[in-house]
């Protein structure tokens, strides 16, 4: 891919080198650790395998040596559906769904070129947005701290949490120090897949800070945008491939909670409130970037409905005036053109006033939702009729076709 300097002009190159979750904190370190083939990318397949091998191997493998992986524990690691799919599923693809989500956010960024809604003077400043994200997304600043939020964090999860005290296939005796496997658990497996969601936050803080940018420009917004969103509605096309992060993230915390089921007598009741506001929480961080525009799309959707009320009473006072006021001098009304632009006005004033707040299309949002939805199904199925799951997520197809 194209390397975006500040020698770049052109606007294929341009749009070209704009890959904002592409690379970025580790990509470095692990280039330098050949974790990543220079050819193929910090996304590749290759690389998602190494880091499998790097997390998930040496936990069965440590566990295995030490009779942890089928026995002697309360939850062996063979039975742990958490450690599962957090580090054979979705290890994998939050270093995979840089491809779709890098691909679709190139193209948002090559239709903001070529709607537009850019003016040629501003393509310089769109240029420098361009190149500050990509500044903040290598920054090595940010790649420290997040090494550092990602130990804090790993420390609180296996030291200090009540529930994991004991009794498990990484700390088998309470109050005792760690196994092999439980310092390769706490101190290279977990570390590395909370690394991966602190880069894919960061990654939507430098994706908010690009959005602000943008919104900042003097674009070419027209209140009566077919589109509903002033012309911006292109936007919402980038949250679709999102939903395969929301898709693991969900998975993990749908194997904790199947964990604590099954092995604790949990029931999903006592989790589902935790659940939706985690749910919540990852749609807001991943959807949120889209309200940065709300406050442009108001004041576009205000001043426009102000200058078509404006027209629309000058020129029903011109009609009035010609057709109703001169009674003596009113022409044939029949077959006249006065009248269509009354109602292409009408039109016009009513779709202003149907503007969104938000440049986000309900198909696409639910097209980005129901992916991470999918994985808490077989925690309902204990709860809910299966019936009554399956015509919800019809409906939310049906919604988004």
């Amino acid at each position: 891919m194209a390397s975006l300097g500040t020698d770049v002009v052109d606007t294929a190159d341009l749009i070209a080198a704009f890959s904002p979750m592409e690379a970025g904190p580790g990509t470095s370190f692990a280039k330098r650790l050949r974790l990543v083939h220079p050819q193929l990318g910090a996304s590749s397949i290759r690389t998602a395998a190494i880091l499998v091998a790097l997390t998930w191997l040496p936990l069965f493998t440590f566990s295995w040596m030490e009779g942890l992986a089928f026995g002697r524990v309360k939850i062996p690691f063979c039975y742990d559906i958490a450690a599962h799919v957090r580090f054979l599923f979705a290890v994998p693809v939050l270093v995979l769904a840089e491809i779709p989500i890098g691909r679709r956010l190139r193209e948002v960024a090559g239709l903001l070129l070529t709607s537009g809604l850019v003016r040629t003077e501003d393509v310089g400043k769109l240029q420098s947005i361009f190149v500050e994200s990509l500044r903040l997304r290598d920054s090595r600043i940010v790649e420290i701290f997040i090494v550092i939020a990602v130990y804090v964090s790993s420390y609180t999860t296996i030291f200090e949490a009540s529930y994991q005290s004991g009794n498990t296939w990484f700390r088998p005796t309470p109050q005792v120090g760690l196994t092999p496997v439980g310092y390769w658990y706490a101190l290279v497996a977990v570390p590395v897949f909370q690394f991966l969601i602190f880069r894919w936050i960061y990654r939507m803080a430098v994706w908010s800070k690009c959005l602000l940018g943008i919104s900042r420009l003097d674009l070419r917004l027209m209140p009566t945008h077919p589109d509903h969103a002033g012309g911006l509605g292109f936007l919402s096309q980038s949250l679709p491939p999102f939903g395969l992060i929301l898709f693991a993230l969900s998975s993990v915390v749908s194997g904790a909670i199947a964990s604590r089921i099954l092995f604790e007598g949990g029931r999903f009741q006592e989790f589902q409130w935790s659940y939706l506001v985690l749910f919540i929480l990852f749609v807001i961080i991943f959807a949120g970037p889209m309200l940065i525009f709300t406050p442009k799309l108001l004041a576009l959707q205000a001043r426009g409905l102000e200058e078509y009320r404006a027209l629309a009473t000058q020129y029903a006072q011109s009609f009035h005036q010609k057709w109703v006021e001169r009674s003596d001098e009113r022409q044939e009304l029949l077959g006249t053109s006065d009248i269509a632009p009354l109602g292409d006005l009408e039109t016009s004033y009513e779709m202003v006033k149907k503007m969104r707040f938000v440049p986000i299309e309900l198909g696409d949002f639910i097209a980005m939702v129901v992916p991470g939805l999918l994985p808490a199904i077989p925690l309902l199925l204990t709860v809910v009729p299966p019936s009554v799951i399956v015509k919800t997520l019809l409906k939310l197809v049906t919604v988004a076709a």
